[in-house]
């Protein structure tokens, strides 16, 4: 939640609505009670532990690549593979490109982030292989990541590298159910009708953004 809401405007309006949910912010899940339906969270910077009740319980585990890279030469000490951030060129082997989750580079592991990486990465290996002229653009860290607030309403939130706010449709610190309703049934079909056939490319729509 703080990184996507680094940016002070977006924090600001954010604050309200996550303490009227009550999120629970800056801390790491270290146990769950199953039978008792208690969910116990330890402070980041205090340590210490508070417990929740909950009706229904989603925890996302820690990110990691595959152990196939963390443990190749593809991979850096933190296990993901090394590559350059604007061209999804590997640092280690020059014949090697990579988008999305098992890379490093510094923007949120998000379906935004991989659709927009993979026409850059695209190009600048049909140059290397083709030797023909470097692409001139390169990978701005888009990333989107819409943040669900109840009430078929969502803030949905994107950015760039240094988490830099970047806003396709407007003023985003606003929760919208126009927001909703494209996350609801335009993105699943364009993940699963347009992206498959090379249709879509991230928030550009139809249009290459590398091109």
């Amino acid at each position: 939640i703080f990184f996507f809401f680094s940016s002070r405007r977006r924090h600001t309006r954010f604050l309200p609505v996550s303490w009227a949910r009550r999120c629970v912010q800056e801390t790491v899940l270290k146990e769950v009670r199953g039978k008792d339906r208690i969910a116990v969270f330890e402070d980041q910077s205090t340590k210490q532990t508070t417990e929740e009740k909950f009706d229904l319980l989603h925890a996302v585990p820690p990110m990691h690549a595959p152990e196939v890279i963390r443990k190749s030469p593809l991979a850096n000490e933190q296990g993901y593979i090394d590559v350059d951030q604007f061209t999804m060129q590997s640092k280690k082997y020059p014949n090697v490109w990579a988008v999305g989750d098992c890379t490093n580079i510094p923007t949120s592991k998000t379906a935004a982030a991989i659709f927009s990486q993979t026409p850059f990465l695209l190009r600048y290996m049909m140059s290397i292989v083709n030797n023909t002229e470097t692409p001139q653009k390169k990978y701005d860290g888009y990333t989107g990541c819409p943040v669900f607030i109840g009430d078929n309403k969502l803030m949905l939130c994107e950015f760039l590298f240094n988490a830099q706010p970047t806003e396709t449709f407007g003023d985003q610190t606003i929760p919208k159910k126009s927001f909703y309703y494209l996350k609801r049934y335009f993105f699943p079909f364009a993940y699963f009708q347009l992206m498959p056939r090379g249709l879509w490319q991230g928030r550009s729509f139809l249009i290459n953004p590398a091109a």
